[in-house]
């Protein structure tokens, strides 16, 4: 349970099931509603607390064995988002009900029940009415018990406009018409579940639908005129639905599974209840015009809602500080579904990319937090939604799958799945069922990677005899701060599975329990005497070698000896190293050349992201010059090789690598690269069919870098002129790509007027600042316009954390001592934790480049 001091409600009371009517306004951006709540009182009170924010509650009355009884008072109490209901009289234990009427408005801020506004197919501006209730906002839409274990049934009415649509968690039950132009729908009771999981959506909404295997009726619901966009995440879901009946064990219990996509949602998507809400970019597809990484972007989505269908809707954390219990296993299994459905894709390698290195990265500083955090408020809830609790949490869940064996790990799983249904549960609740299916120490391995901040990095020494590889290891936490000089006791221990694979021999495996610990591998002869320490990065850990088995393992890459993960793995983990001071910055970047014949293109995406935050620190150094041209000889080879055209029997991958090695080789100004962008750009402007989409980002951001004031117009023209929110995205990154800072002004301007949906102003200002000519015009844009980004995001947390991270490639102590002091003028509680991170970051740029400047100046020969 939550600690002492932590914002819950009193216990006293239990909801059993709510009973409510809503009707939504879509002209005065209003709602209204009553509910009848069957409540369980467990002990006596004259007081019932429940939540409720930003709603005015009337005519409460409590009614039990025929008897009512008005409250004397409702008291709302806005720091604590309570409404404190008063009786005058000491109410007894027993069932009751409680009735009351409530109004409410339709914000503009992408919480509890709110208006999306978009323009239809004909170019009229219309809005809908729909709902995201995570983590804490039910309580803007209906006053409730508004905490994962408050359990109850909901049975919802919604009364609306005859000629829009209805969609929410269970099938419609029932119609009637209660006066003119309105409808009112009753929606079938849902099980048991959780407040924030509850949905509802009014607008003019169309469907796309078909049966699974299992017969359920699986929809896919657009604004009209999109619905030709459902096709790709309809067949995925009809795929993927059966996939999760085989693999949990446990079948959908829901009749129906509905998939809408809302013009304006804050995250990705969410996971209500047989009714995911998503942003239009993770669910429609465009059969002509979506690109690859658009529709594995939505496979991957789709599969990680649906897996919370199991992790998080049937099995619901009993308090938010076993969020990851959620969001991890979201992760994973996302990843294993659609490795499944679409295995050429090659999942694991992209999730190692793309989960497990983005991780390490953010564990990697000191103002991290463990994977299972203590939450005592809805601002420390908000702050949680982040890579530790997606990625690592997944990273240690894909750790552990491979040690205890997929089998036993799916057997453990079903356990835990069926003891805790239509209930909460804990972390220790999975590692006991994983425990006894397998017959091993799960709970004291994993409690060293979810109760404690940070990873291990493994120090490597290896001694060579005729006959055998001694391989000694010691294990101490790995922070980036090394580099700052201030040394710590390090008391921390992990419980590591260690795989070692060597060239030509057979992986060798062992749990490394304590500081030390010692391997023997089989001798190998050059130029196979290499070893790889964490064999398809599987540990959630990094590895340092000795120098003499850094050189080994190049000309190992360079021939591809070592498989596409573990080429990955060895480059991240050397350029982390060398961000801690542990490795020379110029033996990564010697490394780097080992990747020149590199053909994966998740290697290429994770080598380019290092190689780009490497170039985010010295932009305004002398050496920047000579870095580019460097860049250019490494990515120039693979854009030739790939070229601007796809080849016949190309897969998705071929379209991903093309997309990560031209747009690399452009950004580091490959004069060839720039020039067929260009080429490319104005024949799309005569006609946008002669750009596969695969390239038209590219082809816009290249563009736009060596573009004016004219191409900057042409962007604009295009991106008002589309109505597909995917190529509106495209094309607003590349506004961001421009060299002329009064261009770059424009477009942070524009970010917060309505030519920018709101969902999309912080994607616009964190690509500005991405940009190192925008960099400081991006903050202070920020600064100056900071009371609309809070009333705007302030209240949903991973808007706000988005936003702060834009300085996190500041590199001057004046920039620095600027920032700490506007945070200091203006708290950000919902980012509190993203600030301190950002501050240490700059702090750690600022030495890193104090160190390294020397090193890198001598090895570019200047």
């Amino acid at each position: 349970m939550p600690s002492a001091d932590a914002t819950v409600l009193p216990a006293n009371v239990q909801p059993v099931k709510y009973r409510m009517a809503l009707q939504p306004d879509l002209d005065t951006f209003t709602f209204k509603g009553e509910q009848t709540i069957d409540i369980e009182i467990v002990a006596p009170t004259a007081r019932i607390s429940l939540n409720a924010a930003e709603l005015e509650v009337s005519d409460v009355t409590l009614r039990r064995n025929g008897q009512s009884i008005p409250a004397t008072s409702v008291a709302l109490v806005e720091d604590t988002e309570t409404a404190v209901l008063d009786f005058g009289r000491t109410l007894p234990p027993g069932p009751a009900q409680l009735l009351m009427q409530f109004t409410g408005v339709l914000n503009d801020r992408l919480v509890g029940f709110y208006r999306s506004g978009y323009q239809d197919a004909e170019g009229n501006n219309r809005h809908l009415a729909t709902t995201q209730f995570e983590a804490t906002d039910a309580r803007r839409a209906f006053p409730c018990w508004d905490e994962p274990a408050r359990k109850a049934i909901f049975d919802v009415t919604l009364v609306f406009d005859d000629s829009l649509q209805a969609v929410s968690n269970t099938p419609i039950v029932e119609e009637i018409t209660p006066g003119p132009g309105l409808r009112s729908v009753r929606f079938g009771e849902t099980p048991v579940m959780s407040t924030y999981l509850l949905a509802f959506v009014v607008g003019d909404l169309v469907s796309v639908e078909a049966d699974a295997a299992d017969g359920t009726r699986i929809g896919v619901w657009t604004t009209r005129g999109k619905e030709n966009q459902a096709g790709f995440a309809l067949d995925t879901s009809v795929n993927l639905l059966g996939y999760f009946n085989d693999y949990f064990g446990i079948p959908y219990p829901l009749p129906k599974l509905d998939h809408i996509a809302i013009p304006d949602f804050a995250a990705g998507a969410m996971e209500n209840w047989g009714c995911i809400t998503y942003r239009e970019t993770a669910l429609l597809v465009d059969p002509e015009n979506s690109s690859a990484g658009t529709r594995q972007r939505v496979a991957e989505v789709v599969a990680h809602e649906m897996a919370h269908m199991w992790f998080g809707d049937l099995v619901t954390m009993e308090w938010w500080d076993d969020l990851w219990l959620n969001e991890s296993f979201a992760s994973w299994m996302g990843t294993k579904s659609v490795d499944w459905l679409f295995p050429d894709w090659e999942m694991w390698t992209q999730f190692v990319n793309m989960d497990t290195n983005r991780a390490l990265s953010l564990d990697g500083l000191k103002n991290s937090h463990p994977i299972e955090q203590e939450v005592k408020n809805p601002a420390e809830v908000s702050q949680l939604f982040d890579a530790i609790s997606y990625s690592k949490g997944a990273s240690v869940l894909r750790m552990l799958e491979n040690f205890l064996s997929p089998d036993v790990f799916q057997k453990g799983l079903f356990r835990y799945l069926k003891a805790n249904e239509y209930s909460n549960a804990r972390t220790q609740d999975l590692w006991a069922a994983l425990e006894e299916e397998s017959g091993l120490p799960v709970t004291s391995i994993m409690d060293s990677w979810v109760k404690q901040t940070g990873y291990p990095v493994l120090r490597v020494e290896a001694a060579r005899n005729p006959n055998d590889v001694q391989v000694s290891l010691s294990q101490e936490r790995f922070v980036y701060d090394r580099l700052l000089g201030d040394e710590e006791p390090n008391p921390e221990v992990w419980q590591v599975p260690v795989s070692i694979s060597a060239g030509g021999a057979a992986q060798v495996s062992a749990v490394m329990g304590g500081k030390e610990n010692a391997i023997a591998l089989p001798s190998t002869a050059p130029p196979q005497d290499w070893f790889k320490v964490n064999s398809g990065q599987t540990g959630f850990y990094r590895v340092n070698y000795s120098s003499d088995d850094w050189e080994r393992l190049a000309p190992a890459i360079s021939a591809g000896h070592l498989p596409a993960t573990d080429r990955l793995g060895v480059q991240n983990d050397a350029y982390a190293l060398s961000r801690a001071g542990l490795l020379p910055i110029t033996q990564f970047l010697e490394l780097a050349g080992s990747y020149v014949g590199e053909t994966d293109a998740s290697v290429w995406s994770d080598l380019a992201s290092n190689l780009r935050d490497i170039e985010q620190l010295i932009a305004g150094e002398p050496v920047h010059t000579a870095y580019q041209r460097f860049g250019r000889e490494l990515f120039g080879p693979a854009a030739m090789r790939v070229g601007w055209t796809p080849r016949d029997g190309e897969g998705h991958l071929d379209s991903l690598l093309r997309s990560t090695v031209l747009g690399q080789a452009g950004s580091y100004n490959d004069e060839e690269t720039l020039a067929h962008a260009g080429d490319l750009f104005r024949q799309y402007l005569e006609n946008p069919e002669t750009v596969h989409p695969d390239l038209r980002g590219i082809v816009f951001s290249l563009a736009a870098q060596g573009g004016d004031r004219t191409t900057y117009d042409q962007l604009w023209d295009l991106e008002e002129r589309t109505s597909m929110q995917e190529e509106k995205i495209r094309l607003l990154l590349a506004m961001s790509r421009f060299q002329d800072v009064d261009l770059l002004n424009d477009t942070l301007e524009s970010s917060l007027s309505n030519r920018v949906r709101s969902q999309d102003t912080i994607t616009v200002v964190a690509g500005v600042a991405t940009n190192p000519k925008g960099r400081l015009p991006a903050w202070q844009f920020v600064k100056n316009n900071w009371v609309e980004f809070d009333r705007r995001y302030g209240g949903g947390g991973f808007g706000l954390m988005r936003l702060v991270s834009i300085v996190n490639s500041f590199t001057t102590n004046e920039q620095r001592a600027d920032v700490e002091q506007f945070f200091t003028d203006n708290p950000a509680p919902a980012a509190e934790r993203t600030i301190r991170q950002a501050l240490e970051r700059m702090r750690l740029n600022i030495r890193w480049l104090e160190l390294n400047r020397p090193a890198i100046n001598s090895w570019f020969g200047l």
